[in-house]
This record gives structure tokens, C-alpha cells and sequence, in this order.
């Protein structure tokens, strides 16, 4: 009877929400960037400590893989969390969300994104079918956290880095 009971507690919770999800997919927009007057500007050091708190935050959550477009600022964001995670940062095309969005549907693990004011919640809207506005310039602080079940079914909540922006 004991062996039963503890088969039973051990069923339940391998069926827990984490254990159904096939991939928990982080997406941030890149952190502060410089003014510099070009198209691909560097961080600064607030940019470089909010990368350094999303690698923190992500530390324990067994990132598996990590994606960036092909910017300095999303590149330096996605940084710290690759090097904690001992992954390699692979390039998406921010043009092409809709097939990045198929493409991360069919992935498992736990992935970390890092897009822009525009593309990361519109790639979040194709994830979980639902669309999102775009974020505000200074906006830097959200990260979305969509779960994808072992079942296709996609949800996401949002939480916020450090220090917190408008």
C-alpha cells in the first residue's frame, strides 16, 4: 500500500505544469542602449547591469538556448545569460517573426529571445495567437514568459526586470 501511495505522489508530480510545458520561451527587448546617432549603438552600463540582472534572473531556469537579432544591444543583452549558460547566441531575422514564431512552437527547453520595442511582443502575439501592442522607447524592463504545452497550447504572463522603467 506505501508503494502505492508513493508511486502515486511521484505520478502527480511528473504531471505538474512545468512538466507538461515543451519549451518556456523568455523574450526581452534589449536593455538601454546609447545615443550615439547610429543604427547599432552599444549598451550602457544601465543596459549592461539590467543584461547582468536577466542573466541572474535566468540562472536557475536551465536556459537550453538563446536567440538575438543581429544588433549590438540585443547581442550585449543576450550576452551574460549565454556565457552563465554556456550556450551560443543564434541569430534570427526580426523581418521574418511569423516563421521564427513556427519555428520556436516546435522547439523544446527553455529559450531566451531578445528582439525590440516592436518585434518582442509582436513575436509574443504570434506565439500565443493573440496580439500585443508595441513597447514605448522607454520601455526596457518587461519580460514575457510564454509556456508552450506539450500539446501545441501557448500562454504567456508577464514579470519585469530591474530597476523597473515606465
Amino acid at each position: 500500500m506505501l508503494r502505492i501511495f508513493a508511486l502515486l505522489i511521484v505520478a502527480l508530480i511528473a504531471v505538474t505544469p512545468a512538466a507538461l510545458a515543451d519549451a518556456t520561451i523568455y523574450l526581452v527587448r534589449h536593455a538601454e542602449k546609447a545615443s550615439d546617432g547610429t543604427r547599432d549603438p552599444n549598451l550602457t552600463d544601465e543596459g549592461q547591469a539590467r543584461a547582468a540582472w536577466i542573466a541572474e534572473f535566468l540562472a536557475d531556469k536551465g536556459v537550453t538556448k538563446i536567440y538575438s537579432t543581429d544588433y549590438k544591444r540585443t547581442r550585449q543583452t543576450a550576452a551574460p545569460a549565454a556565457e552563465h549558460a554556456g550556450v551560443e547566441i543564434s541569430l534570427y531575422d526580426p523581418r521574418a517573426l511569423e516563421a521564427f514564431a513556427e519555428q520556436l512552437k516546435k522547439e523544446t527547453g527553455v529559450i531566451l529571445v531578445t528582439g525590440h520595442s516592436n518585434t518582442t511582443p509582436e513575436l509574443v502575439g504570434h506565439l500565443v495567437g493573440e496580439p500585443l501592442g508595441e513597447l514605448t522607447e522607454d520601455q526596457y524592463d518587461r519580460i514575457y514568459i510564454v509556456t508552450i504545452s506539450a500539446g501545441g497550447t501557448a500562454s504567456y504572463r508577464l514579470t519585469y526586470s530591474e530597476p523597473r522603467t515606465p
